[in-house]
């Protein structure tokens, strides 16, 4: 699905019949593709979910690209909501994408929700990736890993995009020589946008910024889940955004990295939905 939104067009990844979920993706440059199949359980019990590519991202409008900037795309989000005339949305960011909804909460608040998965509380947390980067095991693949991070801020195609992605799986999962890398690999539909990748790498701070101040005036529900392996963004630094937010909820998946919705898919759906189920 295609949804206007004033200046570009976004692409929109739509599956299930219910109460809608706006489900944002991370990267940048990549698209909502990446949701799935890990939200088919909650498609199929009632949730209606919709996956945009950012702008400039996926399948989306690139637009004007002073416009690619994390508050512009919580306002994309808020136009989303307003286009489709969502009644009593949730919104979920993972990743950058939780920077996006960070930035829709503090902008707009107009979801009844918010779900933050793989998320800091600021800029600082995504600074200390290199030393994480530095003390990677096994060592054997520390270098692979490493110079995937480098090539963030000049990668120049869509398949120079994936094999970045195929060398930095191992840094954002658990078990860096596990089956999921692999499987990762294998199932990647992503349609890549180096030029947004680029844009948004070359100061490693992805357009994060801290918005503890203007978060803790939120009165939403709000939900974090975290890996307790994340090298990219620690659960330490999402349990400071939790401490900020008032009656803000953090969940920690013992057996997860950043790639948690597809580490442990039964756990990330059960707490997802004991969440949803009160709200």
């Amino acid at each position: 699905m295609r949804v206007a939104i004033g200046d570009v067009e976004l692409h929109v990844h739509e599956k299930g019949v219910g109460r809608p979920l706006l489900a944002l993706h991370g990267g940048p440059g990549i698209d909502g593709s990446v949701w799935f199949p890990a939200l088919d359980a909650l498609a199929g019990d009632g949730w209606r979910i919709l996956a945009p590519d950012h702008r400039a991202n996926g399948r989306s409008d690139a637009g004007d690209p002073a416009r690619w900037t994390v508050p512009q795309m919580a306002d994309d989000v808020e136009e989303l909501i307003r286009r489709l005339d969502l009644a009593d949305p949730v919104v979920m960011g993972w990743s950058f994408g939780s920077f996006v909804a960070q930035s829709h909460l503090a902008r707009h608040g107009s979801a009844s929700a918010y779900v933050l998965v793989g998320t800091v509380s600021g800029p600082e947390a995504l600074h200390g990736v290199h030393e994480r980067l530095a003390a990677f095991e096994p060592e054997h693949l520390r270098d692979r890993v490493t110079s995937s991070w480098e090539r963030e801020s000049t990668v120049q195609t869509a398949e120079d995009c994936k094999r970045l992605m195929d060398d930095q799986w191992a840094f954002h999962v658990a078990d860096p020589e596990g089956p999921l890398v692999t499987w990762l690999r294998e199932n990647d539909r992503v349609v890549y946008r180096p030029e947004v990748l680029r844009h948004f790498a070359a100061g490693g701070e992805y357009g994060l910024v801290d918005l503890r101040a203007e978060l803790s005036r939120s009165t939403r529900p709000v939900l974090v889940i975290s890996g307790a392996h994340d090298r990219t963004t620690p659960a330490a630094s999402a349990q400071e955004l939790v401490d900020a937010i008032p009656g803000a909820e953090h969940l920690v998946l013992p057996g997860s990295a950043h790639m948690l919705p597809y580490e442990e898919p039964d756990a990330f759906i059960a707490g997802l939905q004991a969440f949803l189920t009160r709200i």
